[in-house]
């Protein structure tokens, strides 16, 4: 697999969330908020990058489980 973006793609605020997100305790919400980003946009880039199975993302729940158990509290 190569990498054909360039360093002007790239996401300064999504990348800087997927660094905190991967080398600090920081969850997924805790890591989006903290830059800027939403975190569905967070989890769509780290899927986007391969990264969900890495960091096994669903253990951290997904979007729109979160949202169904909101709703479900409701």
């Amino acid at each position: 697999m190569t990498v054909e973006h360039s360093v002007e793609e790239l996401d300064r605020e999504l990348a800087t969330a997927v660094g905190l997100y991967a080398l600090t305790d920081a969850g997924l919400n805790e890591a989006a908020a903290t830059t800027d980003v939403t975190m569905l946009e967070l989890e769509m880039a780290m899927e986007r990058a391969g990264l969900d199975d890495i960091f096994d993302l669903s253990a951290d729940g997904d979007v729109s489980e979160a949202i169904d158990d909101l709703l479900e509290e409701h």
